[in-house]
C-alpha cells in the first residue's frame, strides 16, 4: 500500500506544477453540427407523446377520484332506502343458509 500513496503523492504533485491551460474555444463548424444533431434527435422521440398522454391520464384520475371523494362524502347518511336495503339484504341471507 505504501508504494501506491507514494505513486499518488507524485502524480498529484505533477498535477499542481502543471500550468493551467485555458480550453480553446470549439470551432463554429462543431458547434453547428452539434446543435443539428441535437435538435434532429429530439424531433425523433416517440416518447414524449407517451409522456404527455400518462401525465393527463393520471390528472384525469386524479380529477375523478376527488370528486368521487367530496360526492360520498356530501351524501346524508343513513337514509331510509339505504336501510332498508340492507335489511332486506339481511333476511335474504338468513333466508339461504340452512
Amino acid at each position: 500500500m505504501k508504494a501506491t500513496d507514494e505513486t499518488m503523492q507524485r502524480l498529484l504533485n505533477a498535477a499542481a506544477k502543471a500550468p493551467a491551460e485555458a480550453p480553446a474555444a470549439p470551432t463554429l463548424g462543431l458547434e453547428t453540427r452539434v446543435l443539428a444533431c441535437w435538435r434532429a434527435g429530439t424531433a425523433d422521440d416517440d416518447s414524449a407523446s407517451l409522456f404527455a398522454f400518462l401525465r393527463h391520464a393520471l390528472v384525469g384520475a386524479s380529477l375523478v377520484l376527488a370528486l368521487s371523494a367530496v360526492w360520498s362524502l356530501s351524501q346524508p347518511t343513513g337514509t331510509a332506502a339505504g336501510d332498508e336495503a340492507a335489511l332486506l339484504n339481511y333476511e335474504f341471507q338468513k333466508g339461504l343458509n340452512p
